[in-house]
């Protein structure tokens, strides 16, 4: 395995621990919205719209160096 799936292995398992062990509820205020939910919750859709924002990032990145 390479350095990069390990590393990746390491943190996925740091964050489950991390959303596993905060189970309260949770009020989420944006805007004009307010949520109730739990912590695991909003803890793990934080992380996927960071991985998909880093992801479209990376993939606009790529698509224009290969169009130079």
């Amino acid at each position: 395995m390479s350095a990069k799936v390990i590393s990746l292995i390491v943190l996925l398992v740091f964050l489950v621990i991390f959303a596993v062990q905060n189970t309260q509820p949770v009020v989420v205020k944006f805007l004009f919205w307010q949520i109730s939910t739990s912590a695991v919750l909003s803890i793990l859709v934080s992380f996927v719209v960071g991985f998909l924002v880093s992801w479209l990032i990376w993939v606009v990145d790529t698509t224009k160096r290969k169009s130079r």
